[in-house]
């Protein structure tokens, strides 16, 4: 089957093969990449600035990294990837824990959330890791950040036109754009079709992730082109008022 912007009776399209595992198969991590996780479960519950809500402090790891850590598992990432509202660093410290050979950009639009998402990276070890605050609809237009990322994933950031629009632009032709959705994935992506045809993006894969306290999908998406060149919109507007 090709790639296409999938119908929503369409339960799952062929997964992209160089970046996406088609056999959910763990790269072989072990005890110390375990720690290491569950010692950021502990950093981010006891963090001051609500990077969760206060009765899930005690639960991050089985509410939080766990879900990451599945969703590490149907990737292969490689290059330079970047996490789109970060928060408390949930999927990207998890993702660079998983995957010590890839580069990867944390952002955030919140500064005391981007300085414990340094903090963690810090005490983690993470020499792989780039914590940086800004909005998206700004820095996808940086020269720095333009096109310049081999993928972006988000989890639980925004409806996905909003989130197609503001991830498109730090993706070059090829880059992949991987959502971490709720059960009203294929709500969303009917509701996306448009704006993904003015994005030039494709939809590659749709997985449930295995295991997780929520029903939760992996959305994933493919860039075709360059970004095209006025999106994302100005401050606000990918939010208020989505492509459609």
């Amino acid at each position: 089957m090709t790639e296409a912007n999938l119908p929503s009776d369409h339960p799952e399209a062929p997964a992209n093969a160089a970046q996406t595992a088609d056999e959910r198969v763990s790269p072989g991590h072990g005890d110390a990449d375990d720690a290491r996780l569950h010692r950021l479960a502990r950093l981010i519950g006891a963090s001051p600035h609500n990077l969760v809500a206060r009765g899930e402090r005690d639960h991050v790891f089985a509410r939080h990294i766990a879900e990451s850590r599945a969703l590490a598992e149907t990737l292969t990432p490689t290059g330079r990837w970047l996490d789109l509202g970060t928060g408390g660093g949930l999927p990207g410290l998890v993702l660079a824990v998983w995957y010590p050979d890839t580069r990867w950009t944390l952002l955030d639009a919140t500064a005391k959330k981007i300085a414990e998402v340094a903090r963690f990276a810090e005490t983690l070890g993470l020499s792989n890791v780039v914590a940086l605050q800004g909005r998206a609809e700004q820095r996808a237009h940086e020269p720095a950040h333009r096109g310049a990322y081999d993928g972006v994933v988000a989890r639980a950031v925004a409806p996905l036109a909003t989130l197609a629009e503001l991830a498109r632009g730090f993706v070059g032709d090829g880059g992949l754009i991987v959502a971490v959705k709720g059960p009203g994935w294929r709500q969303e992506l009917d509701d996306a079709g448009a704006a993904l045809q003015r994005l030039q993006l494709t939809v590659v894969s749709t997985v449930q992730l295995p295991g997780g306290v929520r029903e939760s999908w992996v959305v994933t998406m493919r860039a075709h082109g360059t970004p095209p060149q006025s999106f994302p919109r100005r401050d606000g507007l990918p939010k208020h008022d989505p492509l459609h």
